[in-house]
């Protein structure tokens, strides 16, 4: 091998050594806190009071008042996908079970339900909402991607949202079942 080679392979390792690094960063959710830099992260859950994440094998709890955002990274098939995804199939309110099953078998906590059936803002909004249940997890999550992975294979009606819909839906989140119709005379 050249001297030149020898001098220049230390490089060329370097450079590609950050290149996957940087594309395995994009594939993760980002923390965009409040005056500070992104933080990626492997996982985030929401609660009602912050966010935990993961990093490695460290979970960490952080307060809600220091994120202004969660960024999750569009899989490759979701920048091709109209919003919101859908999918058909057949949905009865009592079939909710089978998918709760499968959430705690899979990520071995309850499924984060936001309403189960007809719900206040449902009515406000006049959605009949009686056979359908809203998952609050957003489907780019690694959780949410998973929960969209077992409904089409299950062939369970859902709608997948990725942010606001005014009077539709208030943010990210799984609507299961078919859709909502409007109630008459709304």
């Amino acid at each position: 091998m050249s001297s030149f080679w020898k001098q220049l392979a230390p490089s060329l390792m370097i450079l590609l050594c950050g290149f996957v690094c940087a594309q395995a960063q994009d594939e993760k959710p980002s923390l965009i806190l409040k005056g500070d830099r992104p933080l990626v992260v492997d996982e985030v859950t929401e609660s009602s009071d912050g966010y935990w994440y993961k990093r490695g094998n460290v979970t960490t709890f952080i307060d809600r008042e220091r994120v202004v955002r969660v960024e999750y990274p569009k899989p490759p098939a979701a920048a091709e996908a109209p919003e919101p995804l859908e999918g058909k199939g057949k949905w009865q309110l009592a079939d909710a079970q089978k998918v709760q099953d499968f959430f705690i078998a899979k990520f071995k906590k309850p499924l984060p339900l936001t309403a189960f059936g007809q719900s206040d803002l449902h009515t406000r909004w006049g959605l009949d909402h009686r056979n359908g249940m809203d998952v609050g997890l957003h489907p780019d999550s690694v959780e949410g991607r998973a929960l969209i992975e077992f409904l089409r294979n299950e062939s369970i009606p859902f709608l997948a949202f990725r942010g606001p819909v005014p009077g539709v839906a208030t943010g990210p989140h799984i609507h299961i079942g078919n859709r909502s119709p409007r109630v008459s005379g709304r």
